[in-house]
C-alpha cells in the first residue's frame, strides 16, 4: 500500500471519498477545516454521485487547484493561469489512466482498470499520483499551496 493511503486510513474509515480526500489533503497542508468544502467535494464521488460520470480524483482534483487559484468572491482575481493549471491537471489525469484498454475517465472505467469497485484501496496509487501531481503542478505555476483563500 503507498506511504499516502497509510496516512489517508482513518479518513477513508470515516467514509470520506475519493474527491473529499483531495481535498482533505489540500486543507490539512493549510492547516485549515472547512466542512463545507469538504461536504461539495462529496457531491463528486464515485463518478458523480455514482453516475458513471469522470472520476473524483479527476474532478476533486480540479476542484481543489480551483479553490486554490480561481476567483472566489468580489474582489477577488484568479490566478492568471488558473485555467491552464487545471486543464494541465485534467490531461495529465487522462494520460495516467488511460493505459491499455482504459477508454475514459469515468469511474467505472478506470475501477475497471484497477481491478474493482469503489474502494479507495484499489484507486490508492492513482490518488497519491494525483496529490503529487497537484503538488508539482503548483509548485509549477507558482501558486502557494500553504495559502487558505
Amino acid at each position: 500500500m503507498n506511504a499516502l493511503m497509510l496516512e489517508l486510513v482513518p479518513w477513508i474509515r470515516e467514509g470520506y471519498c475519493c474527491s473529499q480526500l483531495l481535498m482533505l489533503l489540500l486543507l490539512r497542508q493549510q492547516g485549515v477545516e472547512n466542512p463545507g468544502l469538504v461536504r461539495a467535494a462529496g457531491g463528486l464521488c464515485h463518478g458523480m454521485g455514482q453516475s458513471g460520470g469522470a472520476c473524483g480524483l479527476l474532478t476533486g482534483g480540479a476542484a481543489a487547484l480551483g479553490y486554490l487559484a480561481c476567483k472566489g468572491g468580489d474582489g477577488e482575481t484568479a490566478h492568471p493561469m488558473a485555467e491552464p493549471l487545471i486543464n494541465d491537471y485534467a490531461t495529465w489525469f487522462a494520460q495516467r489512466v488511460c493505459t491499455g484498454a482504459c477508454r475514459d475517465v469515468s469511474c467505472p472505467s478506470i475501477q475497471e482498470e484497477t481491478g474493482g469497485g469503489a474502494d479507495m484501496t484499489l484507486c490508492g496509487d492513482l490518488l497519491a499520483d494525483c496529490w503529487d501531481k497537484m503538488v508539482d503542478l503548483c509548485a509549477a505555476y507558482d501558486i502557494d499551496m500553504l495559502e487558505a483563500r
